[in-house]
């Protein structure tokens, strides 16, 4: 206790904002839902959640990567206007790009031809809008994180937009102009753009424009590094994409636009346990990154147990607290979906399963994991699409929630092991009370971690 008390004060300054920015989000992201089931039929709710969760999966493809890549070879600490950062940024310019440019383009046919599409898709064309400005939207998100402007990265998207949404949606619905599920879409949409717009502002006042002439900058091995890496970033995109929303999309598709409503409101409210991880991973990547550079092996362990073991034991706290009220929070939203309580369990422990491992699937991909990372979860994914299928036809929404926890389990294990075996460092919450239990070593014992071109820039 006394070790993460420390760490808490040192960390404050960073940890808060990121912190109360996260809970901020989650809490109103809450009200977001509540106000539109409120406003809007069951059927018309099922499918503004339904259009939402296809627009986040491909707003997360469409950034292509390029989040990642940033955090990882971005250089904070050299001068303004320095020709790898300058060429990197230009080179995440034109992935940015293309990817908005393809969603566009498919949402100009999908809008001209929508009479021709069954009832539920008639307005898919407004979901490949909103994954464009959500592409660009992550992509500014990451950039002013690594720089330590928290509030600037996380404010604009997850209070402003969230906030502004709950104000809109409710006006229109006590207005009576709120047009069903597609109007609420519209309203989300047009405000992201906005909050977006601002970031996009505030980008080009710190780098200016010499980015789009800055490809010569530096040497055509380094474009085909970034572009590899991109690759492999973009293919873990994909699969993270796909197991963050494939399940409510499907259900939507399948089962019914009434169940895929209650799915993704037992997805949100199960994410409330991964507050304390996304903050952590907000502001630990960063310090952690600092150590990788100094080869500080011993620091690095460390501070990964401390993290991995507060992360879990406040989601642990937060699901056992949630467990008493969540029929409670159910029946706010819609009294049919107290009867799928155990449905929201299921997701809660695959919540707190995630917040056991910590920051992992970061640590892997900063340090040169990404290409191990994908191949095990291309396997896992395959074996999960089989998993989903077969527990869907036995047990339903449960079914479904079991198969999710099963491959997000499966997927932190691999991370877990390429991380001991690569760098002998542990990050399960179990690290931080001994290093080397369930095969990890010691931080004295583990190897130097990398340095150089495997971290440049990933804590910066």
């Amino acid at each position: 206790m006394k070790v993460l008390l420390e760490l808490a004060w040192t960390g404050a300054g960073r940890f808060l904002p990121a912190f109360s920015s996260r809970f901020s989000s989650t809490l109103l992201s809450f009200f977001v839902l509540l106000v539109a089931s409120h406003f809007l039929p069951t059927q018309e709710y099922g499918l503004y959640v339904f259009l939402f969760s296809i627009g986040s999966a491909l707003g997360l493809i469409a950034v292509l990567g390029q989040q990642i890549l940033v955090v990882k070879h971005y250089r904070r600490t050299e001068a303004s206007g320095h020709p790898l950062n300058q060429a990197l940024l230009g080179v995440n310019a034109r992935w940015l790009a293309l990817g908005c440019f393809v969603l566009l383009a498919a949402a100009l046919p999908l809008w001209l031809f929508t009479e021709r599409l069954p009832p539920t898709y008639h307005y898919l064309w407004l979901a490949f809008v909103f994954a464009a400005i959500f592409a660009l939207s992550e992509y500014l998100q990451n950039y002013f994180r690594i720089h330590g402007r928290i509030n600037m990265s996380l404010v604009p998207r997850e209070i402003v937009w969230r906030g502004t949404s709950i104000l809109c949606i409710g006006a229109a619905g006590l207005g009576g102009v709120l047009t069903g599920g597609a109007g609420a879409m519209a309203i989300v949409t047009g405000l992201l753009a906005a909050t977006t717009l601002y970031q996009s502002v505030c980008f080009l006042q710190d780098e200016g424009v010499g980015w789009l002439k800055a490809r010569d900058r530096v040497p055509a091995e380094t474009h085909g590094e970034w572009r590899r890496e991109s690759g492999y970033f973009i293919a873990n995109n994909v699969l993270n994409s796909a197991s963050a929303y494939l399940e409510t999309i499907l259900i939507g598709a399948l089962l019914g636009l009434n169940e895929a409503g209650f799915y993704f409101v037992a997805l949100r409210i199960s994410m409330l346990l991964l507050l304390p991880l996304a903050a952590i991973d907000t502001v630990g990547i960063p310090m952690i990154a600092a150590r990788f550079q100094k080869s500080d092996t011993a620091g690095a362990q460390l501070l990964i147990g401390r993290l991995s073991f507060a992360s879990f034991c406040i989601s642990l706290l937060g699901a056992l607290a949630l467990a008493v009220v969540a029929p409670f929070i159910l029946h706010v939203f819609n009294p049919e979906f107290v009867k799928h309580e155990d449905v929201l369990t299921a997701l809660c422990v695959l919540s707190v399963s995630l917040a056991f491992f910590g920051p992992g699937s970061w640590l892997l991909m900063i340090g040169g994991g990404e290409r191990f990372f994908l191949i095990a979860r291309a396997i896992m994914f395959v074996l999960y699409l089989g998993l989903l299928y077969g527990l869907a036809r036995i047990g339903g929404l449960m079914g479904i929630a079991i198969a999710g926890l099963i491959f997000s389990t499966a997927s932190s294990l691999a991370a877990w092991y390429w991380i001991k075996q690569k760098w002998r460092i542990d990050n399960m919450a179990t690290a931080f009370i001994r290093p080397f239990l369930f095969g990890g070593t010691p931080a004295e014992k583990a190897a130097p971690l990398p340095t150089g071109r495997a971290t440049e820039g990933a804590g910066r």
